[in-house]
């Protein structure tokens, strides 16, 4: 049997060993696509111990192992070495879907060579599985008028031992001139350089392991070109053109699954699949030929199949083709501790982590970690997001888990998150300490995260809510009931600084559990308030809000603690107040205004101010609701009753809008502008939303009335994008009115 026969008799005693291509490449050792490659006649005369490997695994008997050993040495007696002066592109897909503005830059700096100008060069790069081979070919189809020849050069970047670099030179420069390169490495180099100067040449390097594969023969100037495709960044080259490969957005994805598969699904059923896909090019084309493959099936059928996240790596296979597999090369080429990190980046229930968490993750110091963050975005199975952050896309995190388990075992796995929910939650009580009164921050040594300030940890807890969330609904469905108070309790003042898109119902809703399970009066009362919160000033909810403020008030009324029923009759008197029922809310107001201030509760006290002012403006005593706003500044401006921390700049800000609001409708509006613009300067601050909004109403309406028309347009525009931002419909629909009149003034 010669060499061309090789691949069918292997696939025949694969089939008959009831093996897939994957099975016996676990069985052998040879990799699946070695096997893959023999079977195709890819590689007709593979190494003597390869196909022992194979023949010992597959159980060969003398004969059956003597006529494979036959076959393969056919074919190497045929092809002693290939034929090198053939480098043609592989065929086209030609249901190629998307990337059209990856193929337009690509294509425009290419064709920018010109002679005795530098010589283009491209590099493609993404995750495993993101179709850069692909878009290679096709680019190079694209651009083909602009050069003579086109050389394709598989640089087996994710092999074991990936193509030399001076082979790469010897493949290029026979191609290009049969028989004319040098033995000697350097002389063979300097060879290449000659023969493509002044050529229209186009280079496709697929599959780069290293600059040092690409160098030697990138040409020295125009109009000869390079595009190369890797899995790394390759950030070594220099006067790159640089491309990143994303998922498919989700119409491109459809699209390619029709294409595939046509007919074979309606638009929400394509949807779906695209969607367990991940919108990774080489998961879709598995799950349309899956679905091309099997007659009966639909594509309704195979996203059912693939809806349980455990399967659907399993799943994503068809034939030799294999997302799995795909994953897998990438994978076994980091340092084990870069692999250590990716298979635990998947137990992150967050779209994206910055380095500290991940340096929980493994238990490093943070610059080790960032050193093992960077081996991971350079392969591309990490990819990196402004603002220092790294996302693991969907299919890509079902592989680190599946990895996860696997290496580490389910007791491994729940220590992992056991030890990062507790590094996690740690840090949010720590960094919770800036923006409460009462407490000092405290450095230490275990600090996740090293905030400089309130700044700092403001950021943190912003970007890392979905990864501290989750942590939190561990803890309170493990029954860690003093830790889930604890986490809330550290975030109280902070969620006023993120009331809008911040997650404080789930959290505030599990505190306020916690406290009941724990039996503590004072803790009901306290994290019921902070539940009544959340419904009043986040969901204007009025009547859940009173619920939970009712609860609250009962519950301290029962402690004999001046704080927390001053805090409880607080709350009460503003959702009172926002209900319409004044008479109760004045008395309660009054009472908070008491109890906070025969506490002394510095930060409680111009609160509670406030909700009377609101009370007594509500009852139509507008100069009198002035006149205690105006009161509860001097309190804020008042060293000796001033409230600590970033409180008394928040109070601040909410008492000068309340100002501007009550002004309004006394039609004051040199000081409702003045007022206002005092507002905008803490919104700006502190990033307050709400703050901004009213701010920004209210000095458009003063200068609207004011016959500044101009002004109020910018002011009132602005009120109007953020009213909407918050999902105000009532808001909206005023800073609307207002800036119809102003914009009818200026005849726009």
């Amino acid at each position: 049997m010669d060499g061309d026969g090789l691949g069918a008799l292997l696939r025949q005693h694969r089939q008959d060993a009831d093996l897939t291509i994957e099975q016996l490449a676990d069985a052998s050792g040879v990799s699946d696509r070695g096997i893959g490659d023999i079977e195709r006649g890819v590689s007709r005369g593979p190494q003597h111990r390869t196909v022992v490997a194979l023949a010992d695994a597959l159980g060969l008997d003398d004969d059956a192992r003597a006529a494979l050993l036959r076959a393969a040495r056919a074919g190497r007696r045929r092809s002693p070495a290939p034929a090198l002066h053939a480098l043609p592109l592989p065929r086209p897909v030609g249901d190629f879907t998307g990337r059209g503005r990856e193929r337009q830059v690509l294509g425009t700096a290419l064709r920018r060579g010109a002679p005795g100008g530098p010589s283009p060069l491209v590099v493609v790069t993404g995750p495993p599985g993101y179709g850069k081979t692909t878009l290679g070919v096709q680019v190079a189809r694209d651009v083909r008028e602009a050069f003579d020849d086109a050389l394709f050069v598989d640089l087996r970047g994710v092999d074991e031992v990936p193509v030399p670099a001076d082979e790469v030179v010897r493949r290029v420069g026979e191609a290009l001139a049969p028989g004319t390169t040098p033995l000697d490495a350097a002389a063979a180099g300097r060879h290449v350089q000659v023969l493509l100067t002044g050529r229209r040449v186009l280079l496709v390097l697929d599959n780069a392991a290293s600059e040092a594969q690409v160098r030697p023969v990138v040409p020295p100037e125009g109009p000869a070109a390079v595009l190369v495709t890797s899995r790394r960044a390759l950030a070594g080259l220099d006067g790159v053109t640089r491309v990143v490969l994303d998922r498919l957005d989700p119409r491109d994805a459809v699209a390619l699954l029709d294409r595939i598969a046509p007919g074979r699904g309606g638009p929400g059923d394509l949807e779906r699949l695209a969607e367990l896909c991940d919108g990774v090019p080489l998961a879709l084309r598995v799950a349309g030929n899956r679905v091309t493959a099997r007659p009966g099936w639909g594509v309704a059928h195979l996203a059912h199949r693939l809806g349980a996240d455990e399967r659907r790596l399993d799943g994503l296979a068809a034939g030799d083709l294999r997302v799995a597999a795909a994953f897998l090369s990438s994978y076994e080429q980091l340092g084990s501790g870069a692999q250590r990190l990716f298979r635990r980046l998947g137990l992150l229930d967050a779209p994206d982590a910055g380095p500290e968490v991940a340096s929980a993750l493994v238990g490093a110091d943070l610059w080790r970690t960032e050193d093992l963050l960077d081996e991971l975005v350079d392969l591309s199975l990490l990819q990196h997001r402004p603002g220092d952050r790294y996302q693991l896309h969907d299919l890509l995190r079902l592989f680190a888990r599946h990895e996860l388990e696997r290496q580490e075992g389910p007791d491994g796995t729940a220590q992992v998150r056991a030890a990062l929910d507790a590094r996690v939650l740690g840090a949010v009580v720590a960094l919770g300490r800036w923006f409460e009164p009462d407490l000092e921050p405290v450095a230490s040594d275990d600090d996740l995260v090293a905030a400089q300030g309130p700044d700092d940890a403001g950021a943190w807890l912003r970007a890392e809510a979905p990864t501290w969330t989750a942590a939190l609904r561990r803890a309170a469905a493990h029954g860690e009931h003093a830790r889930v108070v604890e986490v809330a309790d550290a975030l109280h003042w902070f969620s006023d600084l993120w009331a809008h898109g911040g997650p404080w119902l789930e959290v505030f809703t599990l505190s306020a559990a916690a406290a009941h399970a724990l039996g503590d009066d004072r803790l009901v009362a306290v994290h019921e308030g902070y539940l009544a919160w959340v419904h009043m000033e986040c969901r204007s909810d009025v009547t859940t809000a009173l619920v939970h403020a009712e609860r609250a008030e009962r519950a301290a009324a029962g402690t004999g603690d001046d704080r927390v029923l001053g805090w409880a009759c607080h709350y009460l008197a503003w959702i009172r107040s926002r209900a319409g029922d004044l008479d109760r809310a004045a008395v309660d107001a009054r009472r908070a205004v008491d109890h906070l201030g025969a506490a002394g509760d510095r930060e409680g006290v111009p609160q509670a101010m406030l909700a009377l002012a609101g009370v007594l403006v509500r009852q139509g005593d507008v100069e009198g609701g002035v006149d205690v706003v105006r009161r509860t500044i001097l309190t804020l401006e008042d060293p000796r009753t001033r409230p600590r921390a970033q409180v008394a700049v928040f109070t601040d800000g909410s008492a000068q809008l309340y100002l501007a609001a009550y002004l309004a409708l006394l039609g004051r509006w040199d000081e409702v502008h003045a007022a206002a613009t005092r507002g905008l300067e803490v919104a700006a601050e502190l990033g307050l939303v709400r703050t901004a909004a009213g701010g920004h109403l209210h000095r458009g309406w003063a200068a609207l009335e004011r016959g500044d028309p101009a002004a109020a347009v910018v002011d009132l525009r602005t009120a109007l994008a953020l009213r909407e931002q918050m999902h105000d419909a009532q808001g909206a629909t005023r800073a609307a009115e207002l800036l119809a009149r102003a914009e009818a003034l200026l005849g726009t």
